[in-house]
């Protein structure tokens, strides 16, 4: 494969001297034999190229249809970086700037999840040379070794300076199989902003409760039991069991179990119900099918973009029973669209499809459903918002009560499946919340509606007697200032103050607003307690982007590095713009959740 000729030619002028190819320079008439690298070594030094260096620069011009021939000529450049033109004859770099360059590539490389291998490829190693000439990128080696473990370092002190900033700081811990197959435990730490603390590989260890209490209490170990207020996990029986051993060693520490969970848990019980589940499979089969017949899913999107709509169908998640919902939305959106399919002659629907769209009863059932599902969807979305805390639990299950009074009488459900239902609602109530949602409640400034019993607000005012202990406050003083602060006296009696908490946190709205009340440490700490395992979830996905099957050979402490770096980078980055250092494939999406599903439909269809 023919070289890549060095931009240094530009400078010198061909000519035949006794039947021998020479060169001469075109600014000092200086005689070269065919030797690129003396010329470049003669060009650096030249007397008049420097008076004559804006003639010799070539144009814009003339560099592109230079660049443009070696393209043609050549489809890879030398592995080296060349010093070409001569940008590359004069630009240099010391050892301070190339380190640097090293680390914002190789922190590049890592808060996207790039492959450690990309600087092996040609089209990049061109595009830096481009960029600067002088720059040598880092090979895969280091970037999997030194400048890794330097970024890891980086970041981890950051993390440590961030634990130790905060006040109280709350433990989420969820388990994961890699792509391998290994049993994976990371640990979450609230600040209450979520840190990536570490990850274990459990190896040969089964996942039992004692087995994940020694785990939890090591790590709560380490950060420092004082400043550990709560563990939050799903409502797993070996967690259940987790929790006992915790608060044995740490009483004081509240065991929270996921409100999300519970939800995802609610609805599926729901969708367990026959009248549900015919629903959900027809639903289904709809939809697999319109996806994975081609001639099917072109006219129906034809006749979609016919109405402007640019909604397509989606199918449900395979991990989160809110994705039906979505799904019913699709449905009901492209609902026109799906019977002028079905009665299209040139789609030739399966007779079995078409009768269902065609089916009045079936487009009934499914908005029937979807107003019992939606306020459970709804809910979910809202608890695992970045903003949610523990006093939205208890208003979101008084929201979901009263919601499902009113749609249940007016299901399509049986009686016992309605009573089902209820009951479902206040088994999985019962688990995700305690006494310390109740004092949430209580603590929050912005609800104002009174929805708990009193045997509620007994357990809420031993909340905060019993924290008010452990700080080391005046109970009395700490009570007293409750008192005024439910019956809007001394500093709370200003109007401007109880508008204020709609525009800040909780949290922030006691420390900033009310700092000098006794009660305001407490209420602060209260309210910075997660409702969720979700950032847990998050960084599912980031293992999940970062250990792929492509790169099954990445090894677990590699890994670990790779996704602290990626999920802590937040950290450097201001609070107004906490996604700077995401990407969009980092969140889970619904519809290419299930993509296994459409595509074991194609392959029936080609088998077919």
């Amino acid at each position: 494969m023919p070289r890549t000729p060095s931009h240094v030619w530009i400078h010198f002028r061909s000519a035949n001297l006794e039947g021998k190819a020479v060169y001469s320079c075109k600014y000092c008439a200086k005689t070269y034999v065919k030797n690129a690298t003396k010329m470049q070594q003669h060009i650096a030094k030249c007397p008049k190229f420097s008076q004559n260096s804006k003639q010799a620069t070539p144009d814009k011009s003339s560099s592109a249809s230079l660049r443009c021939e070696n393209d043609s000529d050549s489809d890879t450049l030398s592995s080296a970086p060349g010093h070409s033109g001569i940008g590359g004859l004069f630009d240099s770099m010391d050892e301070r700037s190339q380190r640097n360059a090293d680390e914002c590539f190789a922190r590049a490389m890592y808060a996207t999840g790039s492959p450690l291998m990309l600087t092996s490829n040609v089209y990049w190693k061109r595009f830096l040379n481009v960029l600067r000439p002088s720059y040598i990128p880092s090979t895969s080696h280091a970037l999997s070794t030194h400048l890794l473990d330097g970024e890891f370092n980086r970041v981890q002190a950051k993390v440590k300076q961030t634990l130790d900033k905060a006040e109280c700081i709350s433990v989420i811990s969820d388990g994961w199989s890699n792509v391998r197959g290994q049993g994976i435990i990371n640990y979450i730490v609230t600040t209450p902003q979520p840190v990536f603390y570490k990850s274990t590989d459990t190896k040969h260890n089964r996942h039992t409760g004692s087995y994940i209490a020694d785990e939890l209490k090591a790590v709560i170990s380490d950060l420092g039991p004082e400043k550990v207020c709560a563990l939050v996990t799903d409502n797993a029986a070996n967690m259940k069991v987790a929790w006992a051993h915790v608060k044995e060693t740490y009483p004081h520490i509240t065991t929270i179990g996921c409100a999300a969970h519970a939800l995802n848990r609610l609805l599926k019980d729901i969708m367990a119900l026959n009248t549900m589940n015919t629903l959900y499979k027809t639903a289904k089969q709809v939809v697999k099918y319109v996806k994975g017949k081609q001639v099917a899913s072109a006219i129906y999107l034809s006749k979609q973009k016919e109405k402007n709509k640019n909604a397509t169908l989606k199918l449900p998640s395979i991990t989160r029973w809110s994705g039906v919902v979505l799904m019913y939305h699709s449905l009901l959106e492209g609902k026109e669209s799906l019977q002028e399919m079905a009665i299209s002659q040139t789609a030739a629907i399966e007779s079995a499809i078409k009768r269902i769209l065609l089916d009045d009863m079936f487009w009934e059932k499914v908005t029937g459903s979807l107003r019992i599902l939606k306020p459970i969807a709804a809910a979910i979305a809202k608890i695992e918002g970045d903003t949610a805390i523990l006093s939205d639990v208890k208003y979101l299950f008084a929201e979901l009560k009263e919601e499902m009074q009113t749609v249940l009488p007016a299901s399509l459900l049986l009686q016992a499946e309605e009573t089902a239902v209820v009951k479902s609602l206040e088994k999985h109530q019962e688990f995700c919340t305690k006494p310390i949602h109740a004092a949430a409640y209580m603590l929050d400034p912005k609800y104002e509606k009174s929805i708990l019993s009193a045997e509620e607000i007994r357990s809420a005012y031993t909340v905060i007697t019993a924290l008010s202990h452990r700080l080391g406050l005046d109970e009395g003083k700490v009570l007293g200032s409750l008192a005024k602060y439910r019956t809007k006296q001394g500093l709370w009696e200003w109007d401007g103050i109880w508008q204020s908490c709609q525009h800040i946190s909780a949290s922030t709205w006691w420390k900033g607003l009310c700092g000098s009340e006794a009660l305001a440490p407490v209420a602060s700490i209260i309210l910075q307690i997660p409702p969720t395992s979700a950032a847990s979830e998050c960084s599912w996905s980031l293992l999940g982007n970062t250990h792929t099957k492509v790169r099954n050979r990445l090894t677990n402490a590699r890994e670990e590095k790779l996704v602290a770096i990626r999920a802590n980078l937040r950290l450097f980055e201001p609070d107004t713009e906490p996604s700077w250092t995401r990407l969009d494939s980092d969140t889970e999406d619904e519809e290419e959740s299930d993509m296994e599903d459409v595509n074991e439909v194609q392959e029936e269809a080609n088998e077919t």
